[in-house]
């Protein structure tokens, strides 16, 4: 009994309890969001972090791919360094190229 009454004691000291923290929503990027949906993500468009959920593509070579934009097809990721022919074949159902911007350099 003693010791109900010294939690209720502790209880009451604390004050009363905070206000529920505010959840925040996540926000997914177009790249993630098409990958999960089971649709190819635009190399194009994608963002770094992005193309490093694409397998085998780290921090490096997603730099690379960004450097080496814009692509015409998907066939010119093997432009990058890094990026053969068997990780071309493992991209391709993953990825896809928009129509490049005009106004790009």
């Amino acid at each position: 009994m003693a010791l109900v009454a010294l939690a209720r004691h502790r209880a009451d000291a604390a004050g009363p309890a905070p206000p529920p923290a505010k959840v925040l929503p996540v926000v997914e990027s177009p790249g993630a969001v098409a990958l999960r949906e089971g649709r190819p993500m635009d190399v194009n468009a994608a963002s770094a972090a992005d193309l490093e959920l694409l397998p085998r593509i780290g921090p490096a070579l997603a730099r690379r791919i960004l450097e080496a934009r814009p692509f015409a097809t998907v066939d010119d990721l093997v432009r990058v360094r890094g990026i053969g022919p068997r990780t071309l074949e493992r991209l391709r159902p993953l990825v896809r190229v928009s129509a490049a911007d005009p106004r790009d350099p």
